[in-house]
């Protein structure tokens, strides 16, 4: 029980410095998101949109769910989390933070109970990072 207690933190931490460490020194791109401030408003909202269907609760299939949050938010939630990284580490690594809780809620086979609330702290964080780099914020209307 202790070790899981603790994979969420070691998770943050392997995060941000993979976040740190991506950019300029990485050719092959990312999906068109960058760590250098180049996530777009569209990218951001369709994160958004991925993680808004998961915090509703309404995809009760695994295939869906991961679609919806590593098709449509994964990249962009890393390449945020890096462009804050260099104005507010702290809302960086709320950020992170959330998104390991919600990787971890994916391992199973079937979707835990606590889903929906994880991904609605996710998307709690992710409205605070885009707000610190300055794009509009539409979080789950």
């Amino acid at each position: 029980m202790r070790l899981r207690a603790l994979a969420p933190i070691v998770l943050v931490l392997a995060l941000v410095a993979t976040a740190c460490g991506a950019g300029e020194d990485d050719p092959g791109g990312d999906s068109g998101t960058g760590a250098t401030g180049t996530t777009t408003q569209a990218q951001a909202d369709e994160a958004m949109g991925g993680l808004c269907e998961i915090a509703a609760g309404g995809l009760t299939e695994m295939a869906a769910i991961h679609e919806a949050f590593h098709g449509r938010a994964h990249d962009t939630l890393h390449a945020v989390a890096a462009e804050v990284q260099e104005t507010d580490p702290v809302v960086a690594g709320a950020l992170l933070e959330a998104k390991a809780v919600v990787e971890v809620d994916l391992e199973g086979a079937t979707p835990p109970p606590d889903l929906p609330a994880h991904a609605q702290a996710l998307v709690a964080a992710f409205a605070g990072a885009l707000e610190t780099i300055g794009l509009q914020v539409d979080a789950c209307g």
